[in-house]
């Protein structure tokens, strides 16, 4: 389980980030860019925490991995 948690908690900023996205997108279709800037900075939040947590998990697999 102690493994498999890292990969979960990317999978869940990888979906945060996506439906941020897309409803962002969809709501400045309907109205305008500054109303929905909460939207985008929550994508760009969630986009920042994938990347992190991506690049901390691969390097502690490589620290971990026989040599």
């Amino acid at each position: 389980m102690n493994q498999k948690l890292p990969f979960l908690l990317e999978i869940v900023w990888l979906i945060v980030m996506i439906v941020s996205v897309s409803l962002a997108v969809y709501q400045t279709m309907q109205t305008n860019f500054t109303e929905n800037l909460l939207l985008y900075v929550i994508a760009i939040l969630a986009a920042l925490m994938y990347t992190s947590r991506r690049f901390l998990r691969k390097a502690r697999e490589k620290n971990q991995s026989p040599n």
